[in-house]
């Protein structure tokens, strides 16, 4: 009996295959490649599936993705940074041509410049101005380059390329927007300084 196991282990070694079909070493390998094809697969079904999505219905891969995006960026910014408010940059002026600039900042908007509408300042929301999206009323925040401390005193939604009428009465000392992803909607938010009396009125 001695003599069979110390034949077993010396055929091991020097390469022979067990019984069973194979020393551990290739059936380790096998297992591994096993394991390296079933994960090949699923990430190419998945990978075809978001495919088959993002052609067939961009729109929601679009508000799904977005959403997810503004989701984590809120969270990191609580987990990072959790004592300090969140902060944009307002740009110069002008149109479309400089909104689509993308510079990080919010573009105050000439073409609404009407009366009873607080001056808008908007970003497209892959051009930092999803930052907004994750507000709420009662949100406090910064402007760079500003030692005032603003909130969220309003908020309105409306269609894509709507009239700047829709904002007529819109409180607050200026108001931010971007677009909602994914989605045939627009956000915008009034902000006031804080102390004052649009936001004490509330």
């Amino acid at each position: 009996m001695t003599t069979d196991v110390r034949t077993r282990h010396a055929a091991i070694e020097d390469g022979e295959p067990e019984p069973d079909g194979g020393p551990p070493s290739s059936r380790r390998v096998r297992r591994r490649m096993r394991a390296l094809l079933l994960t090949s697969i699923v990430l190419v079904t998945l990978g075809a599936v978001f495919l088959a999505a993002s052609v067939f219905a961009p729109d929601l891969v679009d508000k799904t993705t977005g959403n997810v995006k503004v989701a984590v960026q809120k969270q990191l910014h609580q987990l990072l940074a959790p004592d300090e408010l969140p902060e944009i940059r307002l740009g110069g002026e002008g149109g479309m041509v400089e909104l689509d600039h993308c510079d990080g900042t919010f573009t105050e908007m000439i073409t609404y410049r009407i009366d009873e509408v607080p001056p808008l300042f908007a970003a497209h929301n892959n051009c930092g101005g999803d930052i907004i999206l994750g507000w709420e009323l009662g949100q406090r925040v910064r402007v760079a380059g500003s030692d005032t401390l603003y909130e969220v005193v309003e908020e309105r939604h409306t269609p894509k390329w709507s009239n700047v009428e829709v904002l007529v009465g819109m409180s607050g000392e200026f108001m931010v927007q971007t677009c909602f992803y994914g989605e045939n909607k627009m956000r915008f938010l009034a902000l006031a300084p804080v102390g004052s009396p649009a936001e004490s009125d509330r």
